[in-house]
C-alpha cells in the first residue's frame, strides 16, 4: 500500500521537475538577446530575414516605456527609411522582439500592449527639422509630442485603462509658426 502512493508521489515530483526544465528551458531561448545595442541590431535583422525580406537595421535609440518590461527600439533601414521594434525584458534580463515594422512613412503611429497596460507611440523622423510638435487627436483625448529637437524619434503616452481601442488617430504636423504641414490617420 504505501509503495503504490511513494511510486505515485516520486512520478508526481518527476513530472514537475521535467515540466519546470522543459519551460526554463523554453523560457531562455525566447529571452536570449542581450541588453546591448550590438546584440539587438544583429537580432533584429536575424528577424527580419525571417519575414519578407531582409533589412539592415541601424539602431538609432532605444526607449523603455515608462516602468514596462516593454522597449521600443528605433531604427533606420539601408534604404533610410524609419522602423521600430517592439522588445521585450524578461526576469533574466535579455530581450525577445515581439514584433517590429519599418515603412516609407515619415511618422507612424501603433498601439504596443505592455505588462502594465496599453500604450500609444509614435515613431518617425523629422527631415530638416521642420516639424515642431505633433499632435495626436484621438477619441478620448489630445496628445502633445514635441520633436523640434529630434531628427528621428519616439514618443509615447499611456493610454488609460478603459479605453479598449485607441484607434482611429490623427496626427497633425506643426511647423515653429503654428501652421499645419500635414495630418494623417490612422486607422488599426
Amino acid at each position: 500500500m504505501w509503495g503504490n502512493k511513494l511510486k505515485k508521489v516520486i512520478y508526481l515530483i518527476l513530472f514537475i521537475i521535467i515540466i519546470s526544465i522543459g519551460y526554463s528551458w523554453y523560457y531562455f531561448n525566447q529571452y536570449h538577446i542581450e541588453d546591448n545595442r550590438t546584440a539587438i541590431q544583429s537580432n533584429l535583422k536575424e528577424w527580419s530575414s525571417k519575414g519578407s525580406g531582409s533589412i539592415n537595421p541601424d539602431v538609432i535609440e532605444v526607449v523603455r516605456l515608462n516602468d514596462t518590461s516593454s522597449y521600443i527600439v528605433l531604427f533606420q533601414t539601408q534604404s533610410s527609411n524609419i522602423g521600430y521594434a517592439h522588445i521585450i525584458k524578461g526576469w533574466n534580463g535579455k530581450f525577445k522582439i515581439d514584433h517590429s515594422g519599418h515603412g516609407t512613412n515619415i511618422v507612424d503611429y501603433q498601439k504596443i500592449q505592455t505588462d502594465k497596460g496599453m500604450y500609444g507611440v509614435i515613431i518617425g523622423k523629422n527631415p530638416d527639422l521642420k516639424i515642431d510638435h505633433i499632435i495626436a487627436d484621438l477619441d478620448y483625448g489630445d496628445f502633445n509630442f514635441n520633436v523640434s529637437a529630434n531628427e528621428k524619434f519616439v514618443k509615447y503616452e499611456k493610454i488609460p485603462n478603459d479605453i479598449e481601442e485607441p484607434f482611429a488617430a490623427e496626427l497633425t504636423f506643426y511647423d515653429k509658426e503654428g501652421s499645419v504641414i500635414e495630418v494623417s490617420e490612422f486607422q488599426n
